[in-house]
């Protein structure tokens, strides 16, 4: 187990988990290919959290609003994206034109791959891009759990000194 699991057993032994307001942390940029890997993997973390701490969801954890809030919410985003898109065609008219609006949505996703750099309208959909691509990334990160982990992990090679 690694040390994020750690905290989590202390946690729920009554320790406290205290956040370090000075501490900095630095990000690089990657690529959008790299960032939805990425994700995955952290998404599919919280599936193994949730797997080996349950109660996490319960009221009896002491952080069982900001739990729900920031990870499992982001959990069950994509999946309630893909409702609402579903239900919008089932709205009577006037309403019904919320799923044309989501159609456009997503078209500027994927439009935003075939525009050469440095158009102006990737403005526009660079950042509808990346929030299509992480949200498909959070669904999935569902697989962590579907699938035997011999299908989704590789060893890395060994180096020889």
């Amino acid at each position: 187990m690694t040390t994020y699991f750690f905290l989590w057993r202390r946690f729920f032994r009554g320790f406290r988990l205290i956040l370090e307001p000075n501490a900095k942390a630095f990000d690089t940029a990657t690529s959008l290919e790299a960032e939805f890997r990425r994700k995955v993997r952290t998404q599919g973390g919280v599936y193994q959290l949730l797997r080996y701490y349950p109660q996490l969801l319960g009221p009896g954890n002491r952080m069982w609003i900001d739990f729900l809030s920031h990870k499992f919410g982001r959990l069950l985003l994509p999946w309630l994206l893909v409702a609402l898109f579903v239900v919008s065609f089932f709205l009577p008219w006037p309403w019904r034109a919320a799923a044309a609006l989501q159609a456009i949505f997503y078209a500027l996703a994927v439009f935003d791959g075939m525009l050469p750099d440095g158009w102006r309208i990737k403005r526009l959909t660079s950042p509808v891009r990346t929030f299509v691509t992480l949200m498909a990334a959070a669904a999935c990160a569902v697989s962590i759990v579907i699938l035997p982990s011999a299908r989704l992990w590789k060893l890395a090679p060994q180096r020889k000194n």
